[in-house]
């Protein structure tokens, strides 16, 4: 079998790999190694579903053809796709009661691009999809992205429908958050010092932004509550990403060095992280009394927490030239 990465035949691909999900696998770590993002992949005139190709073995094919980018730019290109791909599909199943055959079968392969797609971008930013949470039913993305692919080809009945957009919205939520998270990272440090900056100054109002939430949900109006607490967590998410570019982009930046009453930087924003996390699981099992106390309480308290830690890294990244 003959292996090409945009158009390019690569000598001696292959080693131990014995099926096509072999192969698949070990293409993609090294596009992923080179700094390149993997957009698609074809065998013999049909793009790889991994569900149904992966454990055909290799003789069965006599070409793949592997579609590369350069990672960041392609990786936002392909997350806003995906948002647009994912209203489409809503959209589409809003109000219905079953699909035509042609369409479960665009379905079926839309989610595994889907699945495909998330895959790279998790190996790229290094997220732990089962341990990331978006702040709808409380399933972690892990479970979204299995659920997705259990029920794309069973859509009989508005009720599968119905729980079918619900993890739809899950991984609607996430995407909006991956895309503030990939792009930070191409920030020039300006950029970076007015993020960091502006968030110190907003913390305030992005505790209130929390109270807000809260009231929603005791007033049972959940999918505003949902909104305004996943515009929330995104804002810290992308300050908690403008860390890691800030770092590449000033080496000399020591957040080790950082002790407040004998906790650490990286404590403090494991910390905040868990704190988060564990809205979710309340939410997920549906205590809104317990989410609303953290959301309200816990948080913003967090936030109160990190904040000297925030200023402690201005004050270092400002005394720090390129």
């Amino acid at each position: 079998m003959e292996i090409f990465v945009n158009e390019q035949r690569l000598e001696s691909a292959i080693e131990n790999e014995k099926n096509l999900g072999e192969v698949f696998d070990a293409v993609g770590r090294w596009v992923e190694s080179n700094g390149k993002f993997l957009l698609s992949c074809i065998v013999d005139g049909e793009e790889f579903r991994s569900d149904t190709m992966k454990s055909k073995s290799i003789d069965s094919a006599s070409k793949m053809e592997f579609y590369v980018g350069e990672e960041l730019d392609i990786l936002l290109s392909s997350l806003n796709e995906l948002d647009a791909y994912v209203d489409k599909v809503g959209t589409t199943l809003l109000g219905r009661d079953s699909l035509t055959e042609k369409e479960s079968k665009e379905l079926s392969d839309g989610v595994n691009w889907i699945d495909s797609l998330l895959r790279s971008a998790g190996r790229m930013l290094k997220l732990r999809y089962d341990q990331i949470k978006p702040m709808g039913t409380g399933n972690n993305v892990e479970e979204v992205l299995a659920a997705l692919r259990q029920r794309s080809s069973k859509l009989d009945g508005i009720g599968a429908i119905e729980e079918f957009l619900e993890h739809l919205r899950d991984l609607k939520l996430f995407t909006m958050d991956l895309i503030a998270r990939a792009s930070v990272l191409d920030l020039d440090l300006p950029t970076l010092r007015e993020i960091l900056d502006t968030f110190i100054k907003a913390v305030p109002a992005l505790k209130q932004s929390f109270i807000k939430v809260n009231e929603n949900y005791q007033a049972g109006r959940d999918e505003v509550a949902t909104h305004l607490l996943t515009q929330s967590v995104s804002q810290i998410n992308v300050l908690l990403t403008s860390f890691i570019t800030l770092r590449q982009k000033l080496p000399g930046l020591n957040y080790s060095g950082l002790l407040i009453d004998g906790k650490s930087f990286e404590e403090k924003t494991n910390e905040l992280n868990d704190t988060l996390a564990s809205v979710a699981v309340a939410l997920e099992e549906k205590d809104i009394i317990r989410a609303g106390d953290i959301i309200e309480y816990e948080i913003p308290a967090a936030l109160d927490e990190l904040l000297p830690f925030l200023e402690k890294v201005k004050e270092q990244a400002d005394s720090l030239s390129v």
